[in-house]
């Protein structure tokens, strides 16, 4: 299982597609919360073999969380059904099966019925066809839509942005990332920078800080996440006395290399603990090969919400924040 979710991680941030764009001139926002996603199928392929796949893949697991949560929170209606305002859904797949059918191909969208909307229409002429392309298409379509949730996160970032936090990352570290408003600067120093957006669900944040680059061992799993513990035990304290920051190494830590914005990248995403208190909850970390100095950047994300089970949605928020990184040269 974990093979396939490697190599969907590995594709999915590295496939280049291309999409079609529509007019959006004159169309209206998207609506439904982040995540949600509309499946428009008939009766008789949702439930053929084509269509439970499908729904399958639209649904697994989302990796490195500590409950099971959807990749897409999905909803399905026949096309007798779809209204204009459930075409305004921020993410949506519609399904034509027809022995009329002239060509068997998945188109991707940008914007076809609203703005800013990810939307994929796929057409078969039985649902043998279907089945077999949407096995074929499996990491594009989720790598699809999952661009589509991460570029909608970036854009309302860029609106809403915290300017003294994006200046001093900049000055401290010579890179550019785009920091939202809700984030408020924590402790830090000439080494580490703290920075956490506090909520009533709890809490989620991002820490970076640097290293020299040695060689390929740098970006082993096993060396950055020693790298990674060190660092937060020193800088990364609990809220008791004594405990501090710490990965649980009890569950998989899972390991992709790709590249982000020109930068080689090592992503590592599993779980944290605090040891010596009861706080956990999903990490993200990234870790980008700086050349011009050989050096080694991190930005590592957590989110900590103890009382709600649905802590995707954040997560995919912090990995939108760490994709706008570029490095000054």
């Amino acid at each position: 299982m974990y093979a396939k979710i490697f190599a969907f991680l590995f594709i999915a941030t590295t496939l280049l597609f291309s999409c079609k764009t529509k007019n959006d001139g004159s169309k209206p926002n998207v609506g439904g919360k982040a995540g949600e996603l509309l499946l428009v199928i008939n009766d008789q392929p949702k439930t053929s073999g084509g269509g439970v796949k499908l729904r399958q893949i639209l649904t697994q697991d989302y990796i490195g969380l500590p409950q099971p949560e959807r990749h897409f929170d999905l909803s399905v209606t026949p096309h007798r059904a779809l209204s204009d305002f459930m075409k305004t859904i921020r993410n949506i797949v519609v399904v034509d099966v027809s022995p009329k059918v002239k060509e068997d191909t998945i188109l991707y969208y940008n914007n076809l019925w609203a703005k800013p909307q990810g939307a994929v229409r796929i057409t078969a002429k039985d649902t043998t066809v279907l089945r077999e392309l949407v096995e074929r298409h499996e990491i594009r379509l989720l790598s699809f839509f999952n661009k589509a949730e991460r570029d909608r996160s970036i854009g309302y970032f860029k609106k809403y942005p915290n300017p003294e936090l994006i200046k001093e990352v900049k000055e401290k570290w010579n890179i550019n990332l785009t920091i939202p408003g809700s984030f408020k600067k924590g402790k830090g120093n000439d080494d580490f920078s703290w920075m956490a957006e506090q909520a009533d669900w709890g809490s989620m944040g991002m820490v970076i800080y640097k290293f020299p680059y040695i060689g390929e061992g740098t970006f082993s799993k096993e060396y950055l996440l020693n790298k990674r513990d060190s660092i937060l035990k020193l800088y990364l304290p609990g809220p008791t006395e004594g405990s501090y920051m710490t990965t649980e190494h009890n569950f998989p830590v899972i390991y992709k290399t790709t590249t982000v914005n020109n930068l080689d990248v090592v992503e590592l995403r599993g779980l944290f603990k605090v040891q010596g208190d009861m706080m956990g909850g999903p990490f993200i970390s990234r870790a980008h090969h700086i050349k011009e100095d050989n050096s080694v950047i991190v930005i590592d994300g957590y989110v900590y919400s103890p009382e709600q089970p649905d802590k995707r949605d954040k997560i995919r928020q912090l990995e939108a924040i760490m994709h706008t990184i570029h490095y000054q040269k």
